[in-house]
């Protein structure tokens, strides 16, 4: 009987760090199943290569921190433009907010650049197997937040209106994104916000996004 092929995982980074993106490839490039074809530095070259080409990836290696257009923003473009392909954070970057804007819009993991090699390889092969990668300090701060609330409470219902600005906070659009999506002023959505962060008895927008999250209320 003829042993099944094994399937060559294509990983794609988009990465500015130039000496970080060639250590990451040739980290994958041990694997004898992974394989790591691009490297894009911005986030135009990248939409370049797809828009060009039928070529595409497996799994995208996302930083965070990139030139002119931000690793959210092509998160949540690429979680729209493909679907089917997963994005693992790669970042240095460990600020509460942008871990739950990040797996708010879809990433299938968030993983520090000071991770070890073995995790970064383990963190890898979970996204691919279908399961998430989190770095311990990021594991530890999701719990955190979420443990902080205590048990699941009854709240004031929300409003329609306060349920759209409260999805759109989770999506991580900014008040002026915001205004923009449901054609009201920039004022209108102050006002909205105001009464989310009083009906779920919280003070900020991190605070409101992990307790809608906890509660199921998105």
């Amino acid at each position: 009987m003829i042993a099944e092929a094994t399937k060559t995982t294509r990983i794609w980074i988009l990465e500015d760090h130039e000496v970080f993106a060639k250590q990451i490839r040739r980290l994958i490039s041990h694997e004898s199943d992974l394989v790591c074809p691009h490297h894009f530095s911005t986030a135009a070259d990248l939409y370049d290569k797809l828009k060009f080409t039928n070529d595409r990836p497996d799994l995208l290696l996302l930083d965070l921190g990139l030139p002119r257009r931000s690793g959210l923003e092509v998160l949540t473009d690429i979680r729209s433009l493909l679907p089917d392909v997963k994005v693992l954070i790669l970042s240095s970057s460990d600020e509460r907010e942008n871990v739950y804007r990040a797996i708010c819009n879809g990433a299938s993991g968030y993983l520090l650049k000071s991770a070890d090699p073995d995790e970064i390889i383990s963190g890898i092969r979970d996204v691919i197997a279908g399961t998430s990668a989190l770095s311990g300090p990021i594991a530890s701060m999701i719990l955190q937040g979420f443990a902080r609330y205590g048990p699941v409470a009854h709240i004031e219902p929300l409003t329609n209106r306060e349920e759209d600005v409260l999805r759109f906070l989770v999506r991580g659009l900014i008040k002026k994104e915001i205004a923009d999506e449901l054609s009201i002023s920039q004022h209108t959505v102050d006002m909205h916000l105001r009464a989310v962060y009083r009906k779920l008895q919280v003070r900020s927008q991190t605070e409101a996004v992990s307790k809608a999250l906890r509660q199921g209320l998105v």
